[in-house]
């Protein structure tokens, strides 16, 4: 059962990942820590893969015996953890306990083991030779047990999808990075390329090649992935949902008027949306308030994780909301601003006592009247700095209050500001 899952215990190999995602070394930093690793994502992000790049790590650099390395994968059969260890101790002639060395144990797809937390639990604590590294495609798995039988004993890494950066460098053209102005017009038409080619397996390929792609990937996290952890009845609905926020990404969340179109109750629809957000598919933010309490409770906004979902979703949007919705991605944002009176800002970053206000504008021309609302806001709240997406214009403006404050605005093009 487990040796079709570990190559690495055949003298010589290797499983040779030469590009790596940033992410990579993140996880490296924590390999001595006694903490179990949970690396969690979207569908074909690359956790598996970051998980052997961990293999030839350990063997190459840290001396790490071949055979104190076990990984398995979930994804066919789920067996209990319990069956692995002893198939393993069985065919390695030792038992966990007698071995004095620390021992690796790689879990893929873990969300599909029920019960999984409390078996993990069970060697963490009893056995200190274990160092558990644990992967999956649902971010409920995680959080729900992180805040029961794991917490504390759990640290998580978030895979999103390609960053412009990690895009060149996939293509063979990360050394552009190095000298942007001279490279220009070849990094705007790769960013037009990037939009929609933000997994590794399709950043070459036809448009037909990508929807193709992004359409089979969501079909199996939509009718295969989510009913297997959540209570769905209906699968299409799901889709449905999709599509509407793909028609109109940065919608604002009216559960009352979309349940009476979709023919469900507000509840089930909250369920929905909730569903797709732990499956990684959607990207909720929330109306930005000091007070977190109060953020919660005013209307949302929804996003997709990526735009590469648009070729199979809605290859017809627009291109500004396209790029609304790539920078919100790109930037994790968690809110917005939108007032009784209408004046909003698409994206509010909060870093402790931080606050720095996006708003995208990717049009050619930049008015005065496009930058009230960020104006307004940074008085409102007492922000100093602020920046503007465009499409092309990159400068710096100070822009003089009538109370007499000076507010900073970064203008700054979107390929550049993906790569800042």
């Amino acid at each position: 059962m487990i040796e079709k899952y570990n190559f690495h215990w055949r003298e010589g190999f290797f499983y040779n990942f030469p590009k790596k995602r940033f992410l990579f070394n993140d996880i490296v930093k924590e390999i001595e820590s006694k903490q179990i690793i949970s690396l969690i994502g979207l569908r074909r992000t690359g956790k598996t893969t970051i998980l052997k790049q961990v293999i030839d790590h350990l063997i190459k650099s840290k001396k790490v015996k071949r055979e104190y390395i076990l990984f398995y994968s979930f994804d066919e059969e789920q067996p209990k953890i319990e069956e692995i260890v002893t198939e393993y101790e069985t065919k390695s002639g030792k038992e966990l306990l007698d071995i004095k060395d620390r021992i690796y144990i790689f879990l893929d797809e873990i969300q599909k083991l029920k019960n999984w937390q409390n078996q993990v639990k069970y060697y963490y604590d009893n056995y200190q030779n274990i160092k558990f590294f644990v992967s999956g495609s649902s971010s409920l798995f995680i959080k729900k047990h992180t805040q029961e039988s794991l917490a504390g004993r759990i640290y998580e890494f978030v895979l999103n999808p390609l960053s412009f950066e990690e895009f060149l460098i996939f293509k063979n053209k990360g050394q552009m990075l190095k000298k942007k102005n001279l490279f220009e017009d070849t990094l705007k038409k790769e960013f037009l390329s990037y939009q929609k080619r933000q997994f590794i397996e399709i950043i070459n390929k036809s448009e037909e090649r990508v929807a193709k792609y992004i359409k089979t990937m969501i079909e199996k996290i939509v009718y295969q992935d989510i009913p297997k952890i959540f209570p769905i009845e209906n699968e299409e609905l799901l889709m449905r949902i999709l599509k509407i926020i793909a028609s109109n990404p940065g919608m604002l969340s009216d559960y009352g008027s979309l349940s009476k179109e979709l023919g469900i109750s507000r509840v089930t629809l909250s369920n929905y949306f909730f569903y797709l957000n732990e499956s990684f598919l959607i990207k909720k933010l929330y109306n930005f308030s000091r007070n977190m309490l109060t953020s919660e409770k005013k209307m949302k906004k929804f996003y997709l994780t990526t735009t590469s979902f648009f070729p199979f979703l809605n290859n017809e949007i627009d291109e500004s909301k396209l790029i609304e919705n790539l920078i919100v991605a790109f930037v994790d944002a968690k809110f917005f601003w939108r007032t009784p009176q209408k004046y909003e800002i698409d994206i509010i970053l909060k870093e402790k006592s931080k606050i720095i206000p996006i708003e995208v504008k990717y049009k050619e021309y930049i008015s005065k009247k496009d930058t009230k609302n960020l104006l307004r806001f940074c008085e409102k709240f007492n922000v100093e700095e602020a920046v503007m997406i465009t499409q092309s214009k990159s400068n710096e403006e100070i822009f003089k209050l009538k109370s007499g404050n000076k507010i900073r605005i970064k203008f700054i093009s979107a390929w550049k500001f993906l790569l800042q």
